[in-house]
C-alpha cells in the first residue's frame, strides 16, 4: 500500500512539474534564453575586431607617447615613438626615463637594447620589442583563441581620449587576465591591466600623452643609419642532459627552446626549457640539488617564481602566470618517458 501511494504521489509530482516545465519554456522565455548565447557570440566577434584593430595600429601608426608602467609600488615613466618609413620599414623607439638610462631600438625585425652607465648592448633578431607589451597583441586573436576570449565592455575615458574597454580572459584560469583600453579614434593601446584569475591588479601600463603624427616622428628620421650593437647568440646549444623533465604543460604553450646551459654568474649546471603560447611564456630550470641550495618557495607577481625539490633536483619555474600554475607545472616534473 505504502508502494502504491507513492507512486500516485509521484505520478502526481511529475505532472505539477512537467506543466510548469511547459509554461516556463513559453515562446518569450525561449526567445530570451537563445538571446543569451547570441549576446555572448556577437560580444566575442565584437571585441576580436577591435584585438585587431589595436594590432594594425600598433604596426601602422606614426605617434609620440609618454607612458608609466607599474608593478606594486615602483613605477617607470617611458618615452614610446613609433613610425614607418615611406618604403614601410618599422621605426620603434623605447627610452626608460627614470634610473638607469635605458634604451630599445627596433628597426624592422632587429631589435637593439642599449644599457648606460655599463655600456653593455646587443641586439636580437624580433619584430617586436619585449619588455613593453606581449607580442601576441601585435598580431591578429586568431592565435590566442583557443585559450583566450576577448569581449566587448563599455566606453571610458584615459588620458583625455574616448577609449573602448576590452577584457581578455583565459578560458581555463590557468593564466593571467588582461583589460585593455583602445583609443576609439585609432585603435591604439591607451591602458593595459594585467590581473589575477581573482581580479588582483599585478602590472598595469598607461598613456600619459600620445600625439598622432601624418609622418614618421623626426626624432626616428635618423636612427635606419645607427651603429647597431652586435647580434646575440644562444651559445648553449647542448640537449638537455638531466633524466628529468615537466611532464604537464598548460594547454596551448608550446616548446620555444631547450638546452643545458651554466647559469650567468653561478655557473649551475641546468637544463632550460621556455614554452610560450603567444601571449605570455615561461622558462623551465632544472639543477641537481647539490648546487643549487634556493629553498622551496612559490611567490606570484608580474614574474611569478615556484621553486621546488624532486629526488636529486631543484626545479625552478619563473613567468607572467599565476603561482598555482607554476606550482603544478613545477610538480610534474618526473623522470622523461
Amino acid at each position: 500500500m505504502r508502494i502504491k501511494s507513492y507512486r500516485q504521489t509521484s505520478v502526481v509530482a511529475t505532472s505539477f512539474i512537467l506543466a510548469t516545465a511547459l509554461f516556463s519554456f513559453s515562446p518569450a522565455s525561449l526567445a530570451q534564453n537563445t538571446s543569451e548565447p547570441n549576446a555572448q557570440i556577437v560580444a566575442e566577434q565584437a571585441g576580436e575586431r577591435w584585438f585587431n584593430r589595436m594590432a594594425t595600429a600598433l604596426r601602422e601608426l606614426n605617434f609620440e607617447a609618454n607612458i608609466v608602467k607599474a608593478q606594486g609600488d615602483r613605477l617607470q615613466p617611458l618615452l614610446w615613438m613609433h613610425g614607418r618609413h615611406d618604403d614601410g620599414l618599422e621605426v620603434e623607439l623605447l627610452m626608460q626615463l627614470n634610473g638607469p638610462d635605458v634604451r630599445i631600438l627596433r628597426l624592422g625585425d632587429s631589435t637593439s637594447y642599449y644599457f648606460q652607465p655599463n655600456n653593455n648592448a646587443y641586439s636580437l633578431n624580433s619584430d617586436v620589442t619585449f619588455g613593453l607589451l606581449p607580442a601576441a597583441f601585435y598580431q591578429t586573436f586568431a592565435q590566442l583563441n583557443e585559450d583566450y576570449q576577448v569581449l566587448l565592455g563599455s566606453g571610458a575615458r584615459v588620458s583625455g581620449r574616448d577609449a573602448q574597454f576590452l577584457r581578455l580572459v583565459s578560458r581555463d584560469n590557468s593564466r593571467y587576465h588582461y583589460g585593455l583600453w583602445l583609443d576609439r579614434d585609432t585603435g591604439m593601446l591607451l591602458k593595459m591591466q594585467m590581473l589575477t584569475p581573482q581580479g588582483d591588479v599585478i602590472e598595469q601600463l598607461q598613456m600619459t600623452s600620445f600625439t598622432l603624427r601624418n609622418e614618421l616622428p623626426v626624432s626616428l628620421n635618423d636612427l635606419r643609419g645607427v651603429q647597431r650593437p652586435p647580434r646575440l647568440y644562444d651559445q648553449a646549444t647542448a640537449a638537455p642532459q638531466f633524466a628529468v623533465k615537466a611532464n604537464w604543460i598548460p594547454s596551448g604553450f608550446e616548446l620555444q627552446r631547450q638546452n643545458s646551459r651554466s647559469l650567468y654568474e653561478t655557473n649551475l649546471a641546468t637544463d632550460y626549457y621556455l614554452y610560450s603560447d603567444g601571449l605570455t611564456e615561461f622558462s623551465i630550470y632544472i639543477t641537481p640539488t647539490s648546487e643549487q641550495t634556493l629553498p622551496e618557495l612559490a611567490w606570484q607577481g608580474p614574474e611569478s617564481i615556484v621553486n621546488v625539490r624532486y629526488d636529486r633536483y631543484a626545479v625552478t619555474v619563473v613567468g607572467k602566470l599565476p603561482a598555482a600554475t607554476l606550482t603544478r607545472i613545477a610538480e610534474s616534473v618526473g623522470s622523461k618517458p
